[in-house]
């Protein structure tokens, strides 16, 4: 099962995720990463927001699972608990 991030344009958090995702873990999860932004899959993005009743973005889903802090520390468990 894919983890999934969703990110939308404007947003300095996702930013921020996507750099410590390629270098601080140095890319180490992203065959396993989907990545849903907001104005290239709207409808798959809202569908997610609406299930899972979010406000926020970057937000990492995984099955049921859902990280709204994305700090570097909180990513990096969610990451390795989940995917290994």
């Amino acid at each position: 099962m894919k983890m999934m991030m969703l990110t939308k344009e404007g947003c300095p958090k996702c930013v921020q995720l996507k750099m410590f995702l390629k270098m601080g873990m140095a890319d180490k999860y992203k065959d396993e990463i989907e990545v849903i932004h907001k104005d290239e899959q709207p409808e798959r993005y809202q569908e997610l927001v609406e299930r899972f009743a979010l406000q926020t973005a970057p937000v990492l889903i995984h099955g049921e699972d859902v990280l709204l802090d994305t700090t570097p520390m909180k990513t990096e468990e969610f990451l390795r608990t989940r995917l290994g």
